[in-house]
Protein backbone atom coordinates (compact mmCIF):
# COMPACT_ATOMS: atom_id res chain seq x y z
CA UNK A 1 0.00 0.00 0.00
CA UNK A 2 1.33 3.51 -0.92
CA UNK A 3 2.68 6.03 1.68
CA UNK A 4 0.67 8.84 2.71
CA UNK A 5 3.81 10.98 1.34
CA UNK A 6 3.15 9.35 -1.76
CA UNK A 7 -0.37 9.77 -2.33
CA UNK A 8 0.33 13.48 -1.39
CA UNK A 9 3.01 13.62 -3.96
CA UNK A 10 0.79 12.31 -6.68
CA UNK A 11 -1.93 14.72 -5.76
CA UNK A 12 0.71 17.56 -5.99
CA UNK A 13 1.99 16.67 -9.27
CA UNK A 14 -1.99 15.70 -10.68
CA UNK A 15 -2.66 19.22 -9.34
CA UNK A 16 0.14 21.24 -10.77
CA UNK A 17 -0.41 19.35 -14.32
CA UNK A 18 -3.73 20.67 -14.44
CA UNK A 19 -3.47 24.14 -12.56
CA UNK A 20 -0.37 24.35 -15.77
CA UNK A 21 -2.14 22.96 -18.54
CA UNK A 22 -1.27 24.51 -21.62
CA UNK A 23 -4.74 25.54 -22.74
CA UNK A 24 -4.66 28.44 -19.24
CA UNK A 25 -2.08 30.46 -21.47
CA UNK A 26 -4.86 31.06 -24.07
CA UNK A 27 -6.18 33.53 -21.98
CA UNK A 28 -3.27 35.83 -21.16
CA UNK A 29 -2.47 39.18 -22.63
CA UNK A 30 0.62 37.50 -24.14
CA UNK A 31 -1.50 35.48 -25.84
CA UNK A 32 -3.45 37.67 -27.60
CA UNK A 33 -0.51 39.64 -28.10
CA UNK A 34 0.96 37.13 -30.25
CA UNK A 35 -2.24 36.53 -31.82
CA UNK A 36 -3.07 40.18 -33.02
CA UNK A 37 0.40 40.21 -34.30
CA UNK A 38 -0.19 37.22 -36.36
CA UNK A 39 -3.35 38.57 -37.60
CA UNK A 40 -2.03 42.20 -38.45
CA UNK A 41 1.02 40.32 -40.71
CA UNK A 42 -1.52 38.38 -42.87
CA UNK A 43 -0.34 34.85 -41.28
CA UNK A 44 -3.79 34.69 -39.77
CA UNK A 45 -7.09 35.01 -41.44
CA UNK A 46 -9.14 38.31 -39.29
CA UNK A 47 -12.28 37.25 -39.95
CA UNK A 48 -12.11 33.21 -38.85
CA UNK A 49 -9.73 34.69 -35.67
CA UNK A 50 -11.94 37.51 -34.70
CA UNK A 51 -15.63 37.01 -36.06
CA UNK A 52 -17.30 39.04 -38.75
CA UNK A 53 -17.82 41.92 -35.78
CA UNK A 54 -14.51 42.25 -34.34
CA UNK A 55 -15.88 40.02 -30.93
CA UNK A 56 -16.12 36.53 -31.94
CA UNK A 57 -14.29 33.75 -34.04
CA UNK A 58 -11.52 31.84 -32.85
CA UNK A 59 -10.04 34.04 -30.30
CA UNK A 60 -13.08 34.44 -28.36
CA UNK A 61 -13.23 30.41 -28.38
CA UNK A 62 -9.59 30.38 -26.81
CA UNK A 63 -10.55 32.70 -24.50
CA UNK A 64 -13.65 31.20 -23.63
CA UNK A 65 -11.79 27.94 -23.12
CA UNK A 66 -9.10 29.43 -20.37
CA UNK A 67 -11.79 31.04 -18.81
CA UNK A 68 -13.85 28.25 -18.44
CA UNK A 69 -10.96 25.84 -17.79
CA UNK A 70 -11.75 23.20 -19.72
CA UNK A 71 -9.53 21.25 -19.62
CA UNK A 72 -10.90 20.34 -15.77
CA UNK A 73 -13.39 18.42 -17.50
CA UNK A 74 -11.35 16.33 -19.55
CA UNK A 75 -10.85 12.78 -17.89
Amino acid sequence: MPSARQLLRQARTLKDARDNHPIARFGTPEFEAEFRESVEANNLDRTDMFGENGNGGVLACLKRWARDEVWRLWR
